[in-house]
C-alpha cells in the first residue's frame, strides 16, 4: 500500500466511524498476530484520558494532537512519533476532522528494549546507551522522536502498518526487524528527546502540598506520575530527601487531620475513617496507635474535655 493510499485508508476508516468509543481497532487479517494492536485516534469531541498497559507508541500521520502528561503539554505534528512506557497516563485532546492519529498498544511481553536487545550482537557501549536509553524512559514515561512525514522512522512506521494490515507471510517477523531498524536508527541518529520533567519541581515543600492536598486518595504510584519520575527511583528520592517514606508522610497527614476531625462532636469515628482515607477500622485504631500511643476514643474524649464539650 502506497503512504498516500495508506493515509486515505485511515482517514476513512475514522470518517465511517459512528460510534463514540475514543479509538478505533485497525481489524488485523491474522488472528495469531501478537506483537501489537493498533488503534486510531477517534474524532468524536471531549478529552480522552488513558493509561496504558504496556510500550505504547503513538504517531502522528496528518494533523496536529495536543497530549497532556503530568501538567505538560506536549504537541505532535505530521511524521512525530511519542514513545510512552507502561502505566503512562495521558489526555488526547479532541481530534480535528483532518487529523489521523495512530497508536500501537504492544503486549506485555514485549517493549522497547525487547528490540533492541533482540537486534543482534551488541558491544559494552552499545548496551550502555541502549541501558541509558531504556532508563529515561522509565524515569520520564515517555519520550520523543523528532521526525518528520519523510524522515526513516516514520516512512518504517507505515510499511509496519502496511504490513500489519495486509499480512503477508513472514509479517511477524518483518515488523519485528523494522521496528528493531526503527528504534536502532533513533537511537544512532540522535533523534531520540527525553521530555522535559513535569513542571511539578520535586522539593520537601512541594511533597507537603501535594500530599495536603491528596492525603485521603494518594498512592504512591500517582505521586510519583504527578512529579514525573519512575516509582521506585520516587520512593528513594523522597526517603532521601526527608529521611521519611512516602507512606510515613501520608500517614502523617492523616493522622494531623484525624486529630482535627475527633475534636468535632458531629463527625463519628466511622466517618473520620473514611475522610481520611483509611479503608478499615482495625488498620486505622493500628496507625493511630503508633502515632498517638491512644486510642481515638481515648483522645476524642480527652479534646472534648479540654473543649467543656458534654455530650452527655
Amino acid at each position: 500500500m502506497v503512504a498516500f493510499k495508506l493515509e486515505q485508508y485511515l482517514a476513512s476508516v475514522l470518517d465511517a466511524v459512528d460510534v463514540d468509543s475514543n479509538e478505533v481497532q485497525l481489524k488485523v487479517g491474522n488472528s495469531s498476530f501478537d506483537i501489537f494492536t493498533a488503534y486510531l485516534e477517534n474524532r468524536n469531541a471531549g478529552i480522552h484520558r488513558y493509561q496504558t498497559t504496556n510500550t505504547t507508541i503513538l504517531y502522528e500521520i496528518t494533523g496536529k494532537t495536543k497530549i497532556r502528561n503530568n501538567g505538560r503539554e506536549l504537541k505532535l505534528g505530521p511524521g512525530n512519533i511519542m514513545i510512552l512506557r507502561r502505566k503512562c497516563e495521558y489526555d488526547v485532546q479532541t481530534q480535528l476532522k483532518g487529523n489521523v492519529l495512530l497508536k500501537l498498544e504492544f503486549n506485555s511481553n514485549l517493549n522497547f528494549k525487547t528490540f533492541l536487545i533482540n537486534a543482534g550482537v551488541l558491544d559494552p557501549s552499545e548496551r550502555n546507551v541502549i541501558n541509558n536509553v531504556h532508563d529515561a524512559l522509565k524515569t520520564r514515561q515517555l519520550l520523543y522522536i523528532k521526525s518528520s512525514p519523510i524522515s526513516k522512522p516514520a516512512q518504517l512506521l507505515k510499511e509496519i502498518i502496511d504490513e500489519y494490515l495486509n499480512q503477508n507471510m513472514f509479517t511477524q517477523s518483518m515488523i519485528i526487524a523494522q521496528l528493531s531498524i526503527l528504534f536502532i536508527t533513533t537511537i544512532r541518529n540522535r533523534d531520540l528527546i527525553v521530555i522535559p520533567d513535569t513542571i511539578q519541581e520535586f522539593a520537601p515543600t512541594t511533597l507537603e502540598q501535594y500530599i495536603d492536598d491528596n492525603y485521603a486518595k494518594v498512592t504512591l504510584a500517582q505521586a510519583a506520575q504527578y512529579f514525573g519520575f519512575n516509582t521506585n527511583y520516587f520512593s528513594s528520592l523522597v526517603k532521601q530527601k526527608t529521611g521519611k517514606s512516602f507512606v510515613e508522610h501520608v500517614d502523617e497527614r492523616r493522622m494531623q487531620e484525624a486529630r482535627n476531625l475527633l475534636a468535632r462532636p458531629d463527625i463519628s469515628i466511622k466517618e473520620i475513617i473514611a475522610r481520611v482515607g483509611y479503608s478499615g477500622k482495625s488498620f486505622f485504631y493500628k496507625k493511630f496507635n503508633e502515632y498517638y500511643h491512644e486510642t481515638p476514643v481515648q483522645m476524642r474524649t480527652e479534646l472534648f474535655r479540654q473543649a467543656n464539650i458534654n455530650l452527655k
